[in-house]
């Protein structure tokens, strides 16, 4: 059987919630580049910020300056982010059934379906004795696989019974979900509402070309998990999160500035007003740049950020 979730057992995430984290000064090692924002997530790699316009950037902690670096690895801060971390979420699947569960990563997982002494076993687990709401969601997995409609256990037992001694193996793509019963399961994407892949898949491919660098992988778990938080808590909020690279932007000749464009969305774009971080020469750069990246959206004012 194949698990690809890196970074769960090895290393934790830590969610704040809004009431908890506080707004302060960041910035890079040598102050050329600062923001106002507050930290709403981190693992020991990286540390997830959210501006007062509601931007999310995902920064490196060696990006950061030393003080930076020293708050997010103090037990105040992993105390004060840890209260959030096992909230539940709910979340929608494609024929509206509503989940309760708690996103924590991108990965690959195998379905394993089997018949044994009459007994219909999942993952190594009898289905009888799974979680109700467990037992839903794998119904609904396997009927869509399928392309047949597998209601209740009476039905997944009829259907069983085609399996003969064979085992039924779905690789599966999407999101490890922590249940409320404490079950961790796979979920792919085509379980959840249109309007929430559109949310979880972004970092899907990123993940996926990351295979071979599990720090990679990691960070773009987190920003999942960081993402998904941030929708819960605003429904409307699609910000997607901005990898940022201060060493990089804030160059030491100064001849490329960083800019903050502020974007807002074009009529019929479901996105809310957004901001974004580019290194150019001028503003006229800048907005050219971010329009490219961004067609659904409007400029509507630029900034320099860096010193």
């Amino acid at each position: 059987m194949r698990h690809f979730f890196p970074g769960l057992v090895c290393c934790c995430f830590y969610l704040a919630s809004a009431a908890v984290a506080d707004a302060r000064e960041w910035s890079s090692p040598d102050g050329r580049y600062r923001v106002e924002a507050e930290a709403i997530a981190f693992d020991d790699k990286t540390v997830v910020l959210k501006k007062p316009t509601g931007q999310l950037l995902a920064v490196e902690l060696a990006e950061l300056s030393p003080a930076d670096q020293d708050y997010v690895k103090s037990r105040e801060a992993k105390e004060a982010y840890a209260q959030s971390v096992d909230q539940m979420q709910t979340w929608t699947a494609d024929d509206g059934m509503k989940v309760r569960g708690r996103i924590l990563a991108y990965g690959r997982k195998d379905l394993t379906v089997r018949r044994q002494l009459g007994k219909m076993i999942v993952n190594d687990k009898r289905f009888a004795a799974m979680d109700p709401l467990h037992q839903k969601i794998t119904l609904t997995i396997i009927s869509k696989l399928v392309g047949q409609e597998i209601e209740d256990e009476k039905a997944f037992e009829e259907w069983g019974k085609t399996l003969r001694a064979d085992t039924r193996t779905f690789p599966l793509e999407g999101v490890l979900m922590k249940l409320e019963s404490g079950d961790e399961i796979g979920v792919p994407f085509f379980l959840f509402a249109e309007e929430e892949q559109e949310l979880l898949q972004p970092g899907w491919k990123t993940w996926l070309e990351s295979e071979s660098n599990s720090e990679a992988q990691q960070r773009e778990s987190l920003m999942l998990q960081t993402q998904a938080m941030e929708y819960q808590r605003d429904r409307q909020n699609r910000n997607q999160i901005e990898a940022l690279k201060l060493g990089l932007l804030a160059t030491a000749t100064g001849v490329v500035s960083i800019w903050e464009v502020i974007l807002e969305p074009a009529q019929g774009n479901y996105y809310r007003r957004t901001s974004v971080m580019v290194p150019a020469q001028n503003s006229a750069a800048a907005e050219q740049m971010v329009l490219q990246k961004h067609p659904g959206f409007r400029v509507v004012g630029v900034r320099r950020a860096s010193r």
